[in-house]
């Protein structure tokens, strides 16, 4: 979650400057043999984004790779296949498509039928340092037993635009049909919507819960540097993921939190499953975005 009038920091690196650094490391001694550790990258990017300029920011600052959130050509559309079934793993697919007809794309990879994890870069558009993650997520060999869904933004309206809200002003984290609420007026930075799911690119993640039904679905924002603690294996598994990562588990206050997606993906999640979200710092440097992609493939592993 960030304040809309706050400015992320943003330095430009190449895409392929993050692959570049995907190099192994060792996992910490006091570390499970299950923790995952990324080996050099083993297949091709699926579609090289193009870089945004960087903005100002302190001289010394982190660093974080951010792409260009623009129309990818050349994807199949969904309603060319049998459902969601029928994505095969490797390729990108359009789901749906935002206010401003960008394309709002899943990948699947993995082994078709294991533990389904379900990874959103982005979901307020000034807040992409997930989309990071994501690309990460793309390259690197995923685990046996291990099948990813991966949604690189889910508003690329407002990525584009380095905007929280979606073309329509709304609040997408207040948007989803679960427990929504009518949040604030047009204009306010928890603006909820003129209804339940009534925005196109929640329409679009709706539908891909609802279809894939996930084990486990991962929301990143920034840049409260935070997870949520939880109770039972929900719990477990955030702490594993903040262990992993050097988040703290520490509450998420200061909204209204009524139609949010976490929330809601909870309700699509299978028997057990878990939905949270991450909350990243203001920016994320390369080695911090490969720490990231391996918690997710650790904990997915692990489930």
């Amino acid at each position: 979650m960030r304040d809309p009038e706050n400015v992320r920091i943003r330095t430009l690196v190449a895409a392929a400057t993050v692959a570049l650094l995907l190099t192994a490391t060792s996992c910490a001694e006091n570390e499970p043999e299950t923790a995952v550790t990324l080996a050099p990258l083993a297949v091709e990017p699926v579609a090289a984004p193009t870089t945004i300029p960087p903005g100002p920011g302190p001289p010394d600052g982190p660093t974080t790779t951010t792409t260009d959130p623009g129309v990818v050509e050349g994807l199949d559309e969904l309603d060319d296949l049998d459902g969601f079934d029928g994505i095969e793993a490797g390729s990108e697919v359009v789901i749906g498509r935002s206010v401003e007809d960008r394309p709002i794309t899943v990948v699947r990879r993995g082994d078709e039928g294991g533990t389904r994890v379900l990874v959103v870069g982005v979901i307020h558009g000034d807040e992409d340092a997930g989309a990071d993650i994501v690309d990460v997520l793309r390259l690197a060999d995923v685990p046996d037993g291990v099948e990813l869904w991966l949604v690189r933004s889910m508003n690329p309206d407002g990525q584009a635009a380095q905007e929280r809200h979606n073309a329509h002003g709304v609040d997408l984290n207040r948007n989803f049909s679960h427990n929504w609420g009518p949040v604030a007026e047009p204009g306010n930075w928890e603006y909820a919507g003129e209804g339940p799911a009534s925005e196109p690119e929640t329409q679009a993640m709706t539908a891909l819960g609802e279809g894939v039904h996930p084990d486990l679905v991962l929301w990143y924002h920034q840049d409260l540097f935070r997870i949520s603690p939880g109770s039972g294996r929900d719990g477990e598994i955030r702490a594993r993921y903040a262990g992993l990562t050097g988040l703290p588990l520490v509450e998420v206050t200061g909204g209204t939190y009524t139609g949010t997606a976490s929330q809601w993906s909870r309700t699509v999640v299978d028997s057990g499953g878990v939905g949270f979200t991450i909350e990243l710092g203001p920016s994320l440097t390369p080695d911090e975005v490969t720490t990231h992609a391996e918690a997710v493939l650790t904990i997915a592993s692990e489930m």
